[in-house]
């Protein structure tokens, strides 16, 4: 049989990932060396100061400063090295994750500092590389639309600051595509226990066990949520009661109020910029209030477009899980950059659907218009001037790069809906 040559295209595009692949590297050395790993030094600091056998949260935290109060937390810091410095002060982020999450990082905090923060940046990047690959399988992805989805993944803003602060979400993400990927061929016990543990670990992705709940996928809900509840036993038998009632009362309830600011790319702090630039005489509570109650009812209608079925079908598993992952991120109180890389799973979903057999033009100017709006335009659309009117329309760039994803994801549903194409 004659070997099919590779198209042009393709090699093409791989030739351009080579090139992006060598300048992310060279990005990523420079990391490893000179990084702050911000995010990353707060839980690195929160499970050292659970070795020490002291509170790990820090509740009185001054927000609008950043201003640590624990003191426990402030002189470990101080001894790691894990300061960093603001005009006016030093203080470290707060470590804001359910309890079990703490103990993720106990075997980082045996490591100094840096060898810690290398290993995890590591151990994002092994992550981001299993999150691909379950997308290339579960999609499924051909090659030139793999090359082109890895080409934004190394120009991609979101993905640059999630690994510049040490964030989890990478390895959110990698659960998250993992749980697709056995949804997606029929292992609802492997879905369940991947996104049990991405909930357990950021409480965010419970929205997914909601899915499988209303889609009837009871062998997939019941696996989740006993994840869920074992690492929430775990957590409460080693880190203590104490700390899972600091995080459900006093930890938690701060972040699902949408805080104002335009680093803050939620569909609710969107109306709360928009709404207190253009109408500053309306009390910044009520435009949380209707924000609040605007998301929910986006949540709400998203689970009635995912109508329930029988059975899960695969073919709509995809389309729906990149449905959800834009929902969620415009329904969360507080989506901030770093939270967006879950956008490359509709970003993979629509890019196949838009390259594969049948090229479509203007799907693809609507990938590459959020593709441009969320990941390559960078520090202006938060600078303060936007926060007046009626410039404050240009601050909320972001999240209208959202807003074309879910737009897009949904009319995928509908394709996906149609009796012809089930």
């Amino acid at each position: 049989m004659t070997k099919q040559p590779v198209p042009q295209v393709v090699l093409a595009l791989a030739l351009i990932v080579a090139c992006l692949a060598g300048r992310f590297g060279v990005d990523m050395l420079h990391l490893a060396r000179k990084g702050e790993h911000r995010d990353f030094a707060a839980v690195y600091t929160a499970a050292n100061v659970y070795r020490l056998g002291s509170d790990f949260y820090d509740p009185q935290l001054v927000r609008e400063k950043g201003i640590n109060q624990n003191q426990v937390l402030i002189d470990t810091a101080k001894r790691l090295g894990t300061l960093h410095a603001h005009e006016g002060f030093r203080h470290i982020h707060e470590f804001s994750y359910p309890p079990f999450t703490v103990l993720l990082f106990v075997p980082f905090a045996s490591l100094p500092f840096r060898q810690a923060a290398i290993l995890w940046q590591l151990m994002s990047l092994s992550c981001l590389a299993v999150a691909i690959w379950c997308l290339y399988r579960s999609i499924p992805l051909s090659s030139h639309t793999l090359l082109v989805l890895i080409s934004i993944a190394l120009l991609f803003e979101p993905l640059e600051n999630s690994l510049d602060l040490g964030q989890i979400n990478l390895l959110i993400l990698a659960l998250t595509c993992i749980f697709l990927m056995a949804l997606r061929t029929g292992h609802p016990v492997t879905a369940g226990v991947a996104i049990g543990l991405a909930a357990a670990l950021r409480i965010h992705p419970a929205l997914f066990l909601l899915y499988l709940a209303w889609q009837h996928e009871w062998r997939g809900f019941a696996w989740g949520t006993c994840t869920v509840a074992a690492c929430s036993l775990l957590a409460i038998q080693v880190a203590g009661w104490d700390a899972t009632v600091e995080y459900v009362t006093q930890i938690a309830p701060k972040y699902a109020v949408p805080l104002a600011g335009l680093t803050n790319h939620s569909l609710a702090a969107w109306i709360l910029n928009t709404g207190s630039g253009l109408v500053p005489l309306v009390h910044e509570g009520q435009w949380q209030l209707l924000g609040r109650m605007i998301s929910l009812g986006l949540l709400v209608a998203a689970f009635v477009i995912l109508r329930p079925a029988d059975r899960i079908l695969a073919q709509r598993v995809v389309p729906e899980s990149a449905f959800l992952s834009v929902i969620l991120l415009l329904v969360t109180p507080n989506t901030t950059i770093n939270h967006m890389v879950f956008t490359l799973i509709p970003l993979a979903v629509l890019l196949e659907q838009a390259l594969g057999a049948a090229p479509q033009t203007r799907l693809v100017i609507g990938i590459g218009t959020a593709a441009l709006l969320i990941g390559a335009i960078n520090d202006y659309y938060a600078h303060p001037l936007l926060l007046g009117r009626p410039s404050v329309l240009m601050g909320g760039i972001k999240t209208y790069g959202l807003m074309i994803l879910a737009w897009l994801s949904f009319n995928l549903i509908r394709h996906h809906s149609d009796p012809a194409v089930s």
